[in-house]
């Protein structure tokens, strides 16, 4: 039955896997079973030269869905698989704008009316079903096409998981089952999304595009595509709740946890992309998780979240995550440098070892048990957004930034009085106050918005200072263990090791330096 658009907003609440090429078949023939049937969209997207719907989270298209055009626009909805979507349904392939007057799209649309254009385009085979599990509907749809714009065009192989009746948890349980059965990753990523950035790459790119359209991207059209996922800013609400305040930092996390786990997967990347990606991706999925952890740490004094949280399983990802990461630094960073200050070479197989990393990170990244791992994170924060979103704060109850800086000015004493003699300290002393540190700085990044701006600016300063230093410590650290079990049958990892001995010392300085730095620059205050 087809459905009925009568433009009025709705909220869209679904769930994308990516299909590789190795379940692409047996999901289809899966759907066929269920009664799955076909269908061929056209989509157009719009936007403005300078993307500032796209900035606004805000996707606007017109669609041709079998012989009947739809416009849609989605918005940004309550968490990260809701969108607020309305449809109208069209006579023919052109723009309207005016079906948004007196409503609370008009205010965002009006100013770009004229300047609306054509960016990218979809062109989509979809397999589509409603399957009714028991406990409410889903509906299945399974798109396969190609995403298009100036003249490149990337690949669509994506099971959509809508929830149409029931609770999300039915959801979940849906998607868990196609995830395991058929080998799906978790994409976040929307069509529009992997389109503007498309377009995005193509504008920036133009000359490097050839003059007909090529099946292969060009390598910095796909650089740009593939970059790894950084932490980004996070903007908290001042008369919001700690509970909303957690929910929007923790999604946070979670996005910079599962956007590079999917691109470390093999989702639209290169079959054979060269370690410094892979290592990029690596690095920043663990510090998504260490990000998250701190997330945990730093709200739980006011929410109960230590029974829910899956704090070993986590531990263990970020460990193995990890163990490629120590031999990283020691062959991209710390190799080099000794190399330089003259060291002779040692037979080792770091080639060898690059490869294998590669495909084991991979591998871990793919595997079905990861994948589900992190759909359990991501249930996880949708259930405690539900628990939170209706809450607002009590008048009687301190604003979230007094609250959050209360606590942040606490971990920064506790930090600068064990850093005031950091030389003195243990190896293992040091290592812990360096997690110390990060969680710190991470925990006033979540904040930041909260807090006033000349004092935020210089503990914020000394904290990178701290941070980048004691990181290079470590690292140092790390190197040690490497070289020091080398040097009984290969004498030439003395010299790095008598190298990398006054290296951690002149670093153990500038640490102490780092810490009365931080001690200098005051405590922090709430807005």
């Amino acid at each position: 039955m087809r459905p009925v658009y009568l433009g009025l907003p709705m909220l869209e609440r679904e769930l994308k896997l990516h299909v590789p090429a190795a379940g692409q078949a047996r999901v289809e023939e899966e759907l066929k079973r269920l009664g799955a049937t076909g269908i061929a969209l056209h989509a157009c997207y719009f936007d403005t030269e300078n993307r500032d719907l796209a900035m606004a989270g805000v996707a606007l298209r017109l669609r041709q869905e079998g012989d009947r055009w739809v416009q849609t626009i989605k918005a940004p909805g309550p968490d990260e698989l809701s969108r607020i979507e309305t449809n109208h349904e069209r006579p023919g392939p052109e723009l309207d704008l005016s079906v948004y007057r007196d409503t609370p799209l008009e205010p965002l649309l009006a100013p770009w009316n004229d300047t609306l254009a054509l960016r990218y385009e979809t062109q989509i085979s979809r397999l589509a079903v409603r399957h009714d599990t028991g406990q409410g509907i889903i509906e299945l749809a399974y798109d396969r096409g190609w995403i298009k714009a100036g003249g490149l065009r990337l690949a669509v192989h994506e099971l959509e998981l809508e929830q149409i009746s029931g609770d999300t948890a039915n959801l979940f349980m849906l998607g868990r089952e196609w995830l395991n059965k058929h080998g799906l990753l978790i994409d976040l990523r929307s069509k529009a999304e992997r389109g503007d950035a498309l377009a995005q790459a193509v504008r920036t790119f133009r000359d490097a595009i050839p003059p007909k359209a090529s099946r292969q991207l060009p390598e910095p059209v796909l650089a740009q595509l593939l970059k790894a996922r950084r932490a980004e800013p996070v903007t908290l609400d001042p008369s919001a709740s700690v509970e909303q305040a957690y929910q929007r930092c923790a999604n946070e996390c979670l996005n910079q946890i599962i956007r590079n786990a999917a691109f470390l997967a093999g989702v639209d990347s290169r079959p054979r992309a060269g370690p410094d990606l892979r290592v990029a991706y690596v690095h920043q999925l663990r510090v998504g998780m260490r990000r998250l952890r701190s997330c945990w740490k730093f709200f739980g004094k006011w929410l109960r979240l230590d029974e829910a949280l899956p704090l070993d399983e986590l531990r263990r990802y970020f460990s193995l995550l990890g163990q490629t990461r120590d031999h990283d630094v020691v062959q991209l960073s710390i190799a080099p440098r000794l190399a330089k200050a003259g060291m002779p070479a040692l037979p080792e197989t770091a080639a060898t070892h690059s490869k294998k990393a590669a495909q084991d990170m991979r591998a871990l990244a793919a595997s079905s048990p990861f994948q589900s791992f992190l759909l359990d994170l991501l249930e996880r924060l949708l259930e405690c957004g539900a628990e939170s979103g209706a809450r607002a704060r009590p008048k009687h109850v301190r604003s979230p930034g007094k609250q959050l800086s209360s606590r942040l000015n606490k971990w920064l004493r506790q930090a600068c009085d064990a850093g005031e003699h950091f030389r003195q300290l243990p190896a293992e002393a040091q290592h812990d106050l360096r997690k110390d540190v990060k969680r710190l700085r991470y925990s006033l990044d979540f904040s930041a918005s909260l807090m006033k701006g000349k004092r935020l600016l210089a503990i914020r300063s000394a904290l990178a200072l701290a941070q980048e230093t004691l990181g290079e410590l470590n690292d140092l650290y790390v190197a040690q263990a490497h070289y020091a079990p080398l040097a009984a049958s290969q004498p030439n990892a003395l010299f790095a090791l008598g190298w990398l001995k006054a290296a951690q010392e002149h670093k153990q300085t500038e640490a102490q330096a780092a810490f009365k730095q931080l001690a200098k620059a005051g405590p922090l205050k709430a807005r």
